[in-house]
């Protein structure tokens, strides 16, 4: 298995659009002490349910979770639906760092002929799935987006292509 570095790839930057809904996750799941056994079955990868997460829905219905403290930093709180969702802005200073998954880039990196091999690649970033004993890894594919916290660069995940094009927009 080989895990993509992206350090020395060349980045651009890039802010998101389109708003989301969230709610804390206590209130989906009223029981703490079973949090644990749940999974939030994200489009990269199932993690389990943090105590301290809001659940939040992208406007492609995916799923995953945050904590309040990151949503409310790249987010404003602008209306609750009758559901008792929060809609959440992205706040216009928030910006991200991006690279498009392309050949070009994963032969930059040394990663082809792995992700050849696999028909898929790994990336590291702060939450994820554990495989072969490696936590915290997310699957990604031609054609989708890594994006990172340009504060934290530990802080990556990958957009799927189509979730990218409707909720993000390229700045430089």
């Amino acid at each position: 298995m080989h895990i993509l570095n992206t350090q020395p790839l060349s980045w651009g930057v890039a802010k998101k659009t389109k708003p989301l809904r969230a709610k804390p996750i206590v209130t989906l799941l009223v029981d703490k002490s079973v949090m644990a056994k749940f999974l939030v079955d994200t489009l990269e990868a199932r993690e389990p349910v943090g105590p301290d997460a809001m659940f939040c829905i992208g406007q492609s219905n995916d799923a995953w979770q945050q904590t309040a403290k990151k949503l409310l930093a790249k987010y404003n709180v602008t209306d609750i639906d009758s559901d008792g969702w929060m809609v959440c802005e992205p706040k216009p200073e928030n910006s991200v760092e991006f690279i498009e998954v392309t050949r070009e880039v994963l032969e930059a990196a040394g990663a082809w002929e792995a992700y050849v091999e696999a028909g898929h690649g790994f990336l590291r970033g702060q939450w994820g799935q554990t495989y072969d004993g490696e936590a915290n890894l997310q699957k990604f594919a031609i054609g989708d987006f890594i994006a990172r916290n340009r504060e934290d660069v530990t802080d990556q995940w990958v957009v799927q292509r189509k979730i990218w094009m409707n909720s993000y927009t390229a700045l430089a």
